[in-house]
């Protein structure tokens, strides 16, 4: 089946329904592996979110996003490559682009961006490299960590990556075997799903199957960008776990005020009007949304003047959700605001955010 084939009713292509389940708790798994979450957000807010980040502690985190993201990467895409595959490929008796490109084009699929083999030399020894160009990467540092990510999971040999701007949206990204610090493979960790029954159903698409809502995005597989039909902002299908790890990193290296600093840098961005009350003002709609992207069950929701108190079962990302509803509030009443939070071993989380003064 071609990759990109669309369901005629929704549009969605079948190759997004074929590989991953909504399921009724406001969760989106890998259907081959169902103990990977994932989520389908903006992409747009992930690199402003990490240069907010830096801007707020001084201390670059890109070699700790680029760690983390090409470990989760890996992790996603070695349940999809035969076997026999990678054997054939270690053994050199096919092509390592033969299944290389087929990776390239699910990235498309994905919302990656458009990737494109330059060079490469494969004859696993030291001196082996690829080089991508990527046009329209969702996240530059994301699509660095990927193209490693890639060639791991084919070549079983650790890689390092380096970058270089061509032109606006332009990059050549180079890969090269390299082995990664003992210390970050053991800080590095990743947790396992495991699925609770909840009371949240998706409609669903009559003929895929597929979650109706998607069909208000559209794809566009020959540049690798998803988009929002209405608002226009681009979306991407990721793991949760490209981002805990880099904030639990930040945290281990740079002390307990992280989660702070991380929710502070999502209430600056969110308030730069991204993300604006009339994204939260129907519940239910909010409550829709927050399943479709997978990031938990929405069961209690009051925003008022005097203060906003939130409920999200089985949530991922907690930090950068609750970044976004106090920017959303801040914004929505022209006020400062102070925020807690606490999630509960279930995944639980409770937001309660009250203005300042």
């Amino acid at each position: 089946m071609d990759q990109s084939e669309s369901c005629p009713e929704c549009g969605v292509p079948k190759y997004i329904n074929n590989e991953h389940l909504w399921l009724n708790n406001g969760d989106l798994v890998q259907r081959r592996e169902a103990r990977h979450r994932l989520i389908f957000i903006e992409s747009e807010n992930l690199d402003p979110l990490f240069r907010n980040i830096e801007q707020i502690i001084g201390v670059p985190v890109e070699h700790i996003v680029i760690a983390s993201v090409r470990r989760v990467v890996r992790l996603y895409l070695s349940p999809s490559i035969p076997k026999g595959a990678k054997e054939l490929i270690l053994k050199k008796e096919i092509e390592y682009t033969v299944v290389s490109n087929v990776i390239r084009n699910i990235g498309r699929i994905m919302g990656y961006g458009g990737f494109e083999l330059l060079d490469m030399r494969y004859e696993q020894d030291e001196d082996d490299y690829c080089i991508d160009r990527i046009t329209d990467p969702f996240s530059l540092l994301f699509a660095c960590a990927s193209q490693a990510a890639t060639i791991e999971t084919l070549t079983d040999c650790d890689q390092g990556v380096t970058y270089e701007k061509v032109s606006p949206g332009i990059y050549n990204i180079t890969a090269f075997p390299s082995p990664h610090p003992e210390e970050l493979k053991k800080r590095m960790w990743l947790d396992y799903y495991y699925h609770q029954d909840g009371d949240m159903e998706l409609e669903r698409c009559a003929t895929c199957g597929g979650p109706k809502a998607l069909s208000a995005y559209q794809w566009h597989p020959d540049r690798g960008v998803i988009a929002n039909r209405s608002t226009k902002r681009r979306m991407v299908i990721i793991g949760p776990q490209m981002l805990d790890p880099v904030f639990s990193e930040l945290e281990a290296e740079l002390g307990d005020t992280i989660p702070r600093v991380v929710v502070e840098a999502q209430r600056r961005f969110t308030k730069t009007g991204f993300y604006t009350m009339e994204d939260v003002s129907d519940e239910w709609d909010f409550r829709t949304q927050l399943a479709l992207r997978g990031l938990g069950n929405l069961h209690e929701l009051k925003i008022r003047r005097r203060g906003l108190r939130m409920r999200l079962d089985n949530a991922v990302l907690p930090l950068m959700i609750v970044g976004m509803m106090q920017g959303i509030f801040d914004a929505a009443f022209d006020l400062d605001s102070t925020v807690d939070w606490e999630l509960s071993e279930e995944g639980s989380l409770e937001i309660e955010i009250t203005p300042r003064g």
